[in-house]
């Protein structure tokens, strides 16, 4: 029930090649990784997780490549990898001496660490599978979710059996998501000077989706002290766990798009959920409109879209978004009906940057005149192409 079944025909696809690369597969916590994993592997395929409280030492992998050099299938996968010390240094080493003798997949948890060792060390030797938090596809599929409910909940499919009590639900995902990808995939294994204020960073950034907030403005929500630079470091350190990203201000200038305030998308919105006091009670419905403009943000980002929000003075534009495909849209999400008079901000940022297609993302799929209608589901249908 809990398998993500497009992770799961992606790596069924790489590992029925004749002589794949090695397959890399990274993502957050919870979202199925394992489950999809062991589901693509024949019977005598080797398996192994690094997810032990402490890291390894890299001699396993070895005994674990001769182990998978024994069996007819010649698989070896190994679950979060970037816990082993000197991991990626060890597995070039053999991959370089018995190259293509066995079909190698691995996953991991934390982007830094993971693409560290893979562009220093095993460049041209992997293809990477970026795995995706539930999409509504997915959720609705799986777990029958509404749409209303998929946007208050988010999708972690290891809760969903307690979605229907609402406090044990928040438990499980505060002490079994958000606890061991900050407590083991970031404290143990990233430098952090002051973890406490790590985990602060990470409560204000969740109490505020798809808010614009300043890093100034966050220093003063934080009962620790900590620089813009830390406070910016440990945003990136969230991002790298699949928790939260920052999105720019769009610019044609570079350099002026770096200097703005993040707009504060985080990737799941149990997230964020979790956290509601008190969690019995539904939200409400303009915080309904917040959690809406996050879902669609996070979604965006999870399928490979570039994502910045646009400002000037008392104007914005919730996203502005360029495609894989070579889409430029400028999107306002509205989780109500709107009318015209709403998106003139939207309509001002097109007829000054006309390259950006004006549309609407709303709940119910509203149409406007001179205004393209992305439709909902299909927007959170998306994910990434391989």
């Amino acid at each position: 029930m809990n398998e993500n079944r497009y992770l799961k025909s992606v790596i069924s696809s790489r590992l029925a090649e004749k002589a794949p690369l090695i397959q890399v597969v990274i993502g957050p916590r919870q979202i199925g990784k394992t489950t999809a994993l062991k589901a693509s592997l024949k019977a005598d395929a080797i398996y192994e997780s690094a997810d032990s409280p402490t890291p390894m030492n890299a001699t396993v992998i070895e005994e674990w490549w001769e182990k998978a050099n024994k069996t007819k299938s010649k698989i070896l996968a190994i679950d979060e990898i970037q816990k082993i010390f000197n991991w990626s240094e060890v597995l070039k080493k053999l991959w370089d001496r018995d190259k293509y003798q066995l079909k190698v997949i691995v996953t991991g948890s934390s982007a830094l660490l993971m693409e560290k060792g893979l562009k220093e060390t095993l460049a041209g030797r992997f293809e990477l599978i970026r795995a995706e938090h539930w999409n509504y596809q997915e959720a609705n599929k799986v777990f029958d979710m509404s749409l209303k409910d998929y946007v208050e909940y988010g999708c972690y499919p290891g809760s969903m059996k307690f979605i229907s009590d609402v406090e044990r639900w928040g438990s499980y995902v505060r002490d079994s998501i958000i606890e061991p990808a900050i407590g083991r995939d970031l404290l143990q294994l990233h430098p952090v000077d002051q973890p406490a204020l790590l985990r602060q960073v990470f409560r204000v950034a969740v109490g505020h989706p798809s808010e614009i907030i300043s890093l100034t403005k966050l220093q003063g929500q934080l009962e620790g002290k900590g620089s813009v630079v830390t406070l910016q470091h440990y945003l990136k350190l969230l991002e790298d766990a699949f928790l939260v990203t920052g999105i720019q201000k769009y610019s044609t200038k570079i350099l002026r798009t770096k200097k703005t305030p993040p707009k504060i998308i985080v990737h799941d919105n149990a997230l964020m959920r979790c956290f509601e006091r008190p969690i019995t009670e539904r939200i409400s419905s303009e915080k309904f409109g917040r959690y809406f403009e996050n879902t669609i943000g996070a979604r965006l980002i999870e399928a490979g879209w570039e994502l910045y929000y646009w400002k000037d003075r008392d104007k914005e534009v919730d996203f502005v978004a360029l495609g894989p495909g070579g889409e430029k849209y400028a999107i306002e999400v509205k989780s109500a009906k709107t009318k015209i008079s709403d998106l003139k901000s939207l309509i001002d940022f097109c007829k000054t940057t006309p390259s950006f297609e004006p549309c609407l993302i709303s709940m119910d799929n509203q149409k406007i005149d001179g205004i393209k209608t992305l439709d909902v589901e299909q927007v959170l249908f998306c994910h990434r192409k391989y």
